[in-house]
C-alpha cells in the first residue's frame, strides 16, 4: 500500500467512501482529510502539505473552479482531479484549462487509480526539480555569505534567515562557549518576534546540558546528526530537568534536525532547525543542514586560525618592540664606553692590536644597535605609520657622512665606496629616516658586493632626489625584487648571509612614508642597482 496525503472535497460521504475504497483497491492507502466549504478547505491547506486533492465538480455555494483558483492563490503545488456525476464536455475543457491535471465521472471509477499514480509520479519530480533549485539558490546565498567581509555574527544571523521559512520554521547556531563549558545560541532565525525572544531567554535560563542524551549537546559531543521527524517520539527527553522540558515542549515543535559545525580540532558547534505544528522536516532537509554546517565550519575554522595568527604576530611584535626598548640603553652605553676607550687609546699609548680590536667593537655595537632600531621600526611599522620628523638638508652631505661611517667596513669587505661629484641637492625629509634608508642600501651593497668596487650617485629626477647605489655582486633573481624589500624577506640564504632582512624593508618604508619609492633592478650574476628616490621641494636650490 502506497500512503499518500490526501485532501477530499466533497460533501457526501458516501461519495468519499467510494473515493476511499477505490483508492485502496489500486493500492493506495489515502491518508484523507474530508472538507466542505471554502473556509475548510482554505484551513487545511494552511496545516501542512498534500500529495492530491480530489474534488466534485459542484458543491453547495462553490464549484471545482473555486477550488483550482484557491490553489492558486495560496501557490500551492497539488494536483487536483475532478469527480462528478454530471460534468458536460465543456466544464470539463474550461476546468482543464484553469489548472485541474484530470476530470472524469463517478461512473468511471477505474480511472481513479492510474490518475492518481500519474499525478504522484509527475509531482515528486516536479517537487524535487523545485526543491534541487531552493537548496542550490540557499547554498550559493551562503557561499556568498561566507566569503563577504562580515563579522562572525552578523555572518551566522543571516546564514539562518536563509533556512526560514523556506526549509524550516526556525534555525538556530549553537557555538561552543569555553566559559561556559557548552554551547550558547549564538544566531536565530524566527518569523515570530514573540517566540524568538523567548528562546533567547529560554537559552539564558536554561544552558544546555552538555551531558544530555539528546539534543545539539549531545550532537556536538559525539559528532552524529540528529533527524527526529517527529520529537513527540523522542526516546530520550533533551533534559532532565523537568521545568526545562517543559519549556521545550512549550515551544510546539515538531520535527528537528541537528548537525555538527565540522572543525580541525573538533566540532565548533552545531546548526539546528525546526518546524512548528504538522510541517514536517524530510532527509533532504538533513542534507541541506549537513552541507551548511559544513561550509559554516570551515569558514569558522579559517577565521579562527587567521584569528590566532594575527594575535601571534601581536605578540612577536610586542616581545620585539619589548626586547628592543631593553637592549637599546645597555648597547647605547656599551658604545660610548668604547668609543671613549678608543678616544684615549692614543693618549695611553695602547697597542695597535688592542686599537684595532677596540674598532672592532665600535663597528660591531653600531651594527647591533642598528639592528635593535630596525626591529623597534618594525614594531612602530605594524601598529601605524612611519613617523617622520622633517628638517631641511643637503641630501649629498647626508650621503657622504654615510659612507664615511662605513669606510672601515668596507675596508673590511674588500670593496671600494666611490660617491659621484658633489654639487648639493637641499630637500626636506626626516633626516634620521633617510640616513637608515641609505646606510642600509650601502650595508646590502657591501654584504652582496664580493669585494668589487660600490658606486653611490645622487642626483635629480624631475622633481626627484634620486640615490642609486650599484655593487658588481652577486646580483638579484627576477622573481626575487619585491621580496626582498618584503619585512623579513630575503633572497639567499641567512646562513650564508646574516642579517634580518629588515633593512631594505625599512628603507622603502621610509621612501614611502616621504611620498617617493625604493627600487632594485636585477642583473643575475653581474651585481644590482638600488634605487631611493625622494621628492623635492619646489624651491631646492642646488
Amino acid at each position: 500500500m502506497t500512503p499518500f496525503r490526501l485532501l477530499l472535497v466533497e460533501d457526501s460521504v458516501n461519495d468519499a467512501a467510494l473515493v476511499t475504497a477505490e483508492l485502496e483497491q489500486a493500492g493506495y492507502l489515502p491518508m484523507a482529510r474530508r472538507v466542505e466549504t471554502l473556509e475548510a478547505l482554505r484551513d487545511a491547506l494552511a496545516t501542512g502539505p498534500w500529495d492530491l486533492v480530489l474534488c466534485d465538480y459542484r458543491l453547495p455555494r462553490f464549484t471545482a473552479l473555486d477550488v483550482l483558483s484557491l490553489l492558486h492563490a495560496q501557490g500551492r503545488d497539488v494536483p487536483l482531479i475532478v469527480l462528478s456525476s454530471e460534468l458536460s464536455e465543456d466544464q470539463a475543457v474550461t476546468l482543464m484549462k484553469a489548472g485541474a491535471r484530470d476530470c472524469f465521472s463517478k461512473d468511471r471509477m477505474a480511472r481513479l487509480g492510474p490518475a492518481v499514480a500519474r499525478e504522484l509520479d509527475e509531482t515528486r519530480v516536479r517537487r524535487e526539480r523545485a526543491r534541487a533549485d531552493v537548496d542550490r539558490d540557499i547554498l550559493s546565498k551562503a557561499s556568498e555569505l561566507l566569503t563577504a567581509s562580515l563579522e562572525q555574527a552578523a555572518r551566522l544571523d543571516q546564514l539562518v534567515q536563509l533556512m526560514v521559512p523556506r526549509v524550516a520554521d526556525w534555525c538556530a547556531f549553537f557555538l561552543q562557549d569555553p566559559d561556559q563549558g557548552g554551547l550558547r545560541l549564538v544566531a536565530l532565525a524566527h518569523p515570530d518576534a514573540e517566540r524568538r525572544a523567548h528562546a533567547w531567554k529560554l537559552d539564558q535560563r536554561f544552558p544546555l546540558d552538555p551531558q544530555a542524551a539528546a539534543g545539539p549537546s549531545h550532537v556536538l559531543r559525539t559528532g552524529q546528526p540528529e533527524f527526529m521527524p517527529d520529537v513527540r517520539k523522542r526516546p530520550e527527553p533533551i533534559t532532565r530537568d523537568a521545568a526545562h522540558q517543559r519549556a521545550i515542549d512549550g515551544l510546539g515543535l515538531r520535527s528537528v534536525v541537528n548537525v555538527a559545525l565540522p572543525g580541525n580540532e573538533g566540532r565548533l558547534g552545531v546548526l539546528s532547525m525546526g518546524t512548528l505544528g504538522e510541517r514536517t522536516l524530510a532527509l533532504v532537509d538533513l542534507a541541506l543542514a549537513q552541507e551548511l554546517a559544513r561550509r559554516t565550519g570551515l569558514v569558522l575554522e579559517n577565521a579562527r586560525l587567521f584569528q590566532e595568527a594575527r594575535e601571534a604576530v601581536r605578540l612577536r611584535d610586542e616581545f620585539l618592540t619589548v626586547a628592543a626598548h631593553e637592549l637599546r640603553t645597555p648597547l647605547t652605553t656599551l658604545r660610548l664606553q668604547l668609543g671613549t676607550l678608543l678616544q684615549r687609546s692614543e693618549a695611553h699609548r695602547l697597542e695597535p692590536d688592542v686599537v684595532t680590536r677596540l674598532e672592532r667593537s665600535v663597528r660591531q655595537v653600531r651594527r647591533l644597535g642598528t639592528l635593535v632600531e630596525g626591529l623597534l621600526d618594525v614594531s612602530q611599522l605594524s601598529s601605524g605609520e612611519l613617523s617622520l620628523m622633517p628638517e631641511r638638508f643637503d641630501l649629498e652631505e647626508l650621503v657622504a657622512e654615510v659612507l664615511d661611517r662605513y669606510q672601515a667596513e668596507a675596508r673590511a669587505a674588500g670593496c671600494e665606496l666611490r660617491q659621484s661629484p658633489r654639487r648639493g641637492l637641499w630637500g626636506t625629509w626626516d633626516r634620521l629616516r633617510v640616513d637608515q634608508a641609505v646606510a642600509a642600501l650601502i650595508s646590502n651593497a657591501l654584504k652582496f658586493g664580493s669585494g668589487r668596487p660600490v658606486e653611490v650617485d645622487v642626483g635629480r629626477e624631475g622633481s626627484f632626489a634620486r640615490i642609486q647605489v650599484r655593487d658588481r655582486g652577486i646580483g638579484v633573481p627576477v622573481d626575487q625584487v619585491e621580496r626582498i624589500f618584503e619585512r623579513f624577506g630575503r633572497a639567499v640564504s641567512s646562513h650564508s648571509y646574516g642579517g634580518l632582512g629588515l633593512g631594505l624593508y625599512l628603507a622603502r618604508r621610509a621612501a614611502e612614508a616621504h611620498g617617493g619609492r625604493a627600487w632594485a633592478e636585477p642583473a643575475a650574476g653581474e651585481g644590482a642597482r638600488f634605487t631611493l628616490e625622494l621628492p623635492l621641494e619646489k624651491e631646492t636650490r642646488e
